[in-house]
């Protein structure tokens, strides 16, 4: 009798040490479907439609992209991103990618691109559109121009060409170099020092500096780092945020963007350099979120597509393009999950050290001897 019952207290102390690791492996996987990453993209999937789509701004295809993209470097299939309808945002992507990739639009083909890419698809032949001869045939070799030469059609045309594995024109990239302004950073329209600025607005800003920034660090010129950096530096908010001119206020869009921006650049966007009363642009994004995954654009009424789908890339700590071919990123199907679990804290943890060590005396009270330790 004295032998079964310490048999019956080890097998009882083995049960309760499975249940610490049942508990732990529960809550690590609560932990990670309730990051802000995720829940973001959550509210993202909240808003896709019957054909893949996420809703954004007519005739855009920049909220889905950016889907495909943000969900592929959290570890999602970009194809198992699917509607009600079992339609996918891949779906939605690949027949419209002749609207969205046009000899006029190359920064539309750029940013398609790098979705395709993330979807593990080759953009050579996507929808029926080879995405990277459509791009191509938008630059001007005369002015190292794609398009307009404007900041974000240039930036994500150079992007995209990386992303594809292509070759970038060495005008391309100088033609972003000459652009820069004096005071370190880019304007919308890519013009260097524009004379029109006071008037037409086309001062510095934050969004086409960080969208050049990455696009020169893709390319592999990292020259105008340390200028570029240190005009950012001087657009930082007390609330650790970026706004998208000096005055106008922190958004999360901007503040994503200079996140990306310096991560492109080899730096920590949450250490002590990018600490602004002692508030970094991570604490703003995740401190801005909405409770439903969302991000509201200051002064609007809620969250919405176009603004949310721009932070989780942000949020995973990747710059564009992000480097999908340097590892694997996500297992095929790999799916958001159904909701966002609650972020448990403490609980479960305590809980685990609690069944621990009622293991340790079941086990020393049923005649054996035993160490248990528990690891963080």
């Amino acid at each position: 009798m004295k032998g079964s019952h310490r048999c019956t207290g080890v097998a009882m102390a083995f049960a309760l040490i499975a249940a610490c690791a049942a508990v732990g492996v529960t809550a690590g996987a609560a932990q990670a479907s309730s990051t802000p990453a995720t829940r973001a993209l959550l509210y993202l999937r909240s808003q896709q439609g019957a054909g893949g789509a996420i809703a954004g701004p007519s005739g855009s295809y920049t909220d889905s992209e950016l889907y495909a993209i943000g969900a592929a470097a959290g570890g999602y299939d970009p194809r198992a991103l699917t509607a009600s309808s079992g339609k996918s945002v891949m779906d939605y992507l690949a027949a419209g990618a002749a609207e969205a990739c046009t000899r006029s639009n190359p920064g539309g083909c750029g940013e398609l691109i790098q979705a395709v890419v993330a979807a593990g698809d080759a953009p050579h032949s996507f929808g029926g559109e080879d995405l990277v001869t459509t791009l191509s045939s938008a630059y001007d070799a005369t002015t190292g121009e794609y398009g307009d030469g404007e900041a974000f059609p240039q930036a994500l045309a150079i992007q995209g060409l990386v992303a594809a594995g292509a070759q970038v024109p060495a005008p391309a990239v100088q033609f972003l170099v000459s652009a820069q302004d004096s005071d370190g950073g880019w304007d919308y329209e890519d013009l260097a020092n524009d004379p029109k600025a006071a008037t037409d607005f086309d001062t510095s800003d934050t969004n086409s500096t960080a969208m050049v920034l990455m696009a020169l660090d893709a390319a592999g010129d990292h020259a105008r780092d340390t200028s570029t950096l240190a005009w950012l530096a001087t657009q930082q908010d007390a609330d650790g945020g970026f706004p998208y001119q000096s005055g106008d206020g922190s958004d999360p869009d901007s503040t994503a963007l200079v996140i990306q921006a310096i991560v492109a650049t080899g730096g920590d966007p949450s250490g002590a350099a990018w600490s602004k009363a002692g508030k970094t642009p991570l604490d703003h994004l995740t401190s801005t979120q909405d409770k439903d995954g969302g991000y509201t654009f200051p002064g609007k009424k809620g969250p919405d597509a176009f603004t949310t789908s721009q932070v989780p890339p942000a949020l995973e700590g990747v710059a564009f393009p992000v480097p999908f071919a340097s590892r694997r990123w996500y297992e095929a199907g790999a799916a958001l999950p159904a909701t966002a679990a609650r972020a448990s804290g403490g609980p479960p943890a305590a809980l685990i050290y609690a069944l621990v060590a009622l293991a340790a005396v079941l086990v020393i009270g049923g005649g054996g001897v035993a160490v248990v330790r528990a690891r963080r």
